[in-house]
């Protein structure tokens, strides 16, 4: 399968260069998670872009990769939620890499080009999931809940859902589709984590330089919200903030300075959690 021709559309690049990151992270000596299939993953398009980026530029990947892991162990863990679901998972290993209680099932969505990308890379290395593993090769701009229940996920069971690094790539009405359905779906005491950027974040000077080398690369950041916290109580859930370089998602990794989450007229990346209620 070649890269170019299947995973040349914008989020099977961004998948590539996320892949790329996790491989500069597990070289480290004081990595904050391992990815042995990363590198395979990332293949020459990861390899090229991230020969780009200093490793200060490419800090708050790593860093929400890490909270994120965090975030997903801890639900299942002290929750004993054991349905997660990754929607547009891209080349994402955590099926593999994180220890996950018995019975969990994961469910994976995201075009069926990159999963079979990531499905040909991960045979050849014998790599085995640690959980129940649900693939769906799917395009979250069409139906994709009748696709999730035809994999065994069930609506009537707590779980918790996982958007990480896609939403600001697509435009805003599809971000409130994609987190309607997953409301609609989600029952009471279900979890849900995402990143997103505010408005104001594409097209602040401070991000300048960042947006125009994605709009270069041919993955522009077009989607936000403003008011997640808002939003998210409008569909059940209670919903907290943080961002990069805050007390909880540091891990002494993060160089920029740092503002306070809720500073107005100023541009924020927020990690968001919520739960169901």
């Amino acid at each position: 399968m070649s890269e170019t021709t299947s995973l040349g559309d914008t989020l099977g690049r961004t998948a590539l260069w996320t892949a790329s990151v996790r491989a500069y992270e597990n070289t480290r000596a004081d990595r904050l998670f391992e990815d042995p299939w990363a590198e395979s993953l990332a293949g020459e398009q990861g390899r090229e872009w991230m020969k780009g980026r200093t490793p200060d530029s490419v800090a708050p990947i790593i860093i929400r990769t890490h909270y994120f892991d965090g975030f997903l162990q801890r639900i299942a863990r002290e929750n004993g939620i054991r349905q997660i679901v990754l929607m547009a998972a891209g080349l994402d290993t955590r099926a593999f890499r994180l220890d996950w209680p018995e019975e969990t099932q994961v469910f994976e969505l995201d075009q069926a080009s990159v999963l079979a990308h990531k499905e040909s890379i991960l045979a050849q290395a014998g790599a085995q999931p640690a959980c129940h593993r649900r693939t769906i090769g799917i395009d979250l701009t069409e139906d994709w809940a009748d696709a999730l229940g035809a994999a065994g996920f069930d609506p009537q069971q707590p779980s918790c859902w996982l958007l990480e690094g896609f939403l600001f790539y697509i435009p805003d009405e599809a971000i409130v589709r994609i987190l309607d359905e997953a409301s609609r779906l989600a029952s009471p005491g279900s979890w849900l984590g995402f990143d997103i950027v505010n408005r104001i974040t594409l097209t602040h000077p401070l991000t300048r330089s960042w947006l125009d080398m994605q709009a270069e690369a041919g993955a522009p950041w077009i989607g936000s919200l403003d008011d997640p916290v808002g939003f998210l109580a409008e569909r059940g859930w209670e919903a907290a903030l943080t961002q990069g370089g805050q007390p909880d998602a540091n891990y002494d990794r993060w160089v920029l300075p740092v503002i306070p989450t809720l500073m107005p007229d100023m541009p924020h990346n927020w990690f968001v959690t919520a739960e169901k209620v």
